[in-house]
């Protein structure tokens, strides 16, 4: 990992660390990485990141308070993108496969259990950020006839968060045994289809078919 830069805004600077510490706990997990790793990998002094962070627990939570920031905006691009509400999903989809094909497999049980307030923060972001974006995207397929209009689009984005909390819960996650990445995307498989009016199956289809 290459170190901070020096010199750089005191802003820039803790965006900087924070992203070098999410890559550490994407790679390891949460806990088997200490202070002094962190200090180590970022080539910093753990001097520097007692300067940003109260403690070990403070520095986990900014760290994912970002990747949540990030996670919003990416996914507010992505649900404009595209032909149609349609390929707007599996943008958002194929993103969040990348996340998770990076994030190490004890990531979550980590702060489950020793990070809650990390973790409290992962879920709310789910149930405001993400519940917001599927709510978006359905209207905007019904508008498009690319989804049905005979459900309640709040109810619905509500129903698939709650089958998002059951799918990232570490207490379940060895049950499925599959990458969370793959389960990802067999639950937007799963919406998709569910919601799809005849015309949005045809163009699913269709899409399928030049991939």
């Amino acid at each position: 990992m290459s170190p901070v830069t020096q010199g750089s805004t005191s802003d820039s600077r803790l965006a900087e660390l924070l992203t070098g510490c999410e890559r550490s706990f994407r790679k390891f997990g949460v806990r088997a990485v200490s202070m002094d790793d962190l200090a180590t990998q970022l080539g910093v002094s753990k001097k520097t990141l007692y300067r940003f962070f109260k403690d070990k627990a403070d520095l986990v939570l900014q760290v994912f308070d970002q990747a949540c920031r990030r996670q919003t905006k990416r996914t507010e691009v992505l649900a404009e993108d595209g032909f149609n509400a349609i390929d707007a999903v599996i943008g958002v989809m194929e993103y969040f496969q990348t996340e998770l094909r990076e994030m190490h497999p004890s990531m979550l049980f980590d702060l489950q259990k020793y990070y809650p307030k990390a973790m409290q923060r992962l879920h709310l972001h789910k149930m405001e950020a993400m519940q917001g974006y599927l709510i978006r995207n359905i209207e905007r397929g019904q508008s498009e006839g690319l989804y049905r209009a005979d459900f309640d689009a709040k109810l619905i984005s509500r129903l698939h968060m709650a089958m998002v909390q059951t799918m990232t819960d570490p207490t379940t996650i060895d049950e499925f045994g599959r990458p969370l990445s793959e389960l990802q995307k067999e639950l937007h498989t799963y919406h998709l289809r569910g919601i799809a009016t005849d015309q949005g199956m045809e163009y699913l289809r269709q899409r399928n078919n030049t991939l």
